[in-house]
């Protein structure tokens, strides 16, 4: 059985109330951390919070004071670096710099673009603009 949340209304002097606590809090939390700590709506604590004259914070820029901010959580864990993977890091790196085109690359080594561009990212190789050359040359 789950709970109906029911809809919250503030009016009058219990709005302006709540708009100054609001506000006040705002300088060590974030718009989710009052809504969730007053039961209220997103859309309604940033309403409560524009009435009371706090200029709203544009997403994932709040960095409350005292409180460390955390540092950006990549989006993938990293490939471990064994034996084999530095081999080919260093064989698909080698190539591209001998100025193989990425495409030559995924045809000879059987692997998909994006492998051999995060390979080739992990060897720390510059990689060449798109309209190089080399990768125009590959196309005919």
């Amino acid at each position: 059985m789950s709970a109906v949340k029911s809809r919250v209304r503030l009016k009058g002097a219990e709005r302006e109330e709540m708009a100054s606590t609001l506000v006040k809090s705002y300088a060590t939390a974030s718009v989710r951390e009052l809504a969730v700590r007053h039961g209220l709506s997103l859309g309604l604590t940033q309403t409560l919070l524009r009435e009371g004259g706090a200029e709203i914070r544009p997403p994932g820029s709040t960095q409350v004071p005292g409180r460390p901010w955390p540092p950006r959580v990549p989006h993938r864990k990293p490939d471990p670096m064994t034996e084999g993977r530095l081999d080919l890091v260093l064989d698909v790196s080698e190539r591209y710099e001998k100025g193989a085109t990425i495409r030559d690359l995924v045809a000879s080594h059987g692997l998909p673009f994006g492998t051999v561009q995060r390979l080739l990212r992990d060897g720390g190789v510059q990689m060449r603009p798109r309209n190089s050359p080399q990768s125009l040359a590959s196309c005919y």
